[in-house]
């Protein structure tokens, strides 16, 4: 029965990290993020002008390579874009007071017409 319970308190803490936001409450304390074929492993630190945020992603294609994003985001800041060889999400940096919050958000589909 411990065993049991214990492997579920493990998969409520797992949970976050395979959902589609994260939120770093704390500085240098890392997460990842696993979407849309993308894992992105996403940490920040404080500077002069705001949190550094630095997010590694490698997009799981045969030929792809780990990229970087660095970004300061101060109070108040997000930004949204999508990532090269990635067409089905745009993710999103936000700093907030609970910290800096990452989400990868679907890209509907639009359809051209005459």
């Amino acid at each position: 029965m411990k065993t049991l319970i214990a492997a579920a308190a493990l998969a409520l803490t797992a949970a976050p990290v395979l959902a589609n936001e994260i939120v770093l409450e704390k500085e240098m304390a890392g997460a990842t993020l696993h979407q849309s074929g993308v894992d992105m492993s996403v940490y920040w630190t404080e500077a002069e002008a705001g949190y550094e945020v630095v997010a590694t992603f490698l997009p799981q294609m045969a030929d792809a390579a780990p990229a970087r994003l660095i970004m300061t985001l101060a109070e108040g800041d997000d930004v949204s874009f999508g990532l090269p060889g990635t067409l089905t999400h745009t993710y999103t940096f936000a700093r907030t007071e609970a910290g800096v919050t990452v989400a990868a958000e679907p890209v509907g589909l639009q359809y051209a017409s005459n």
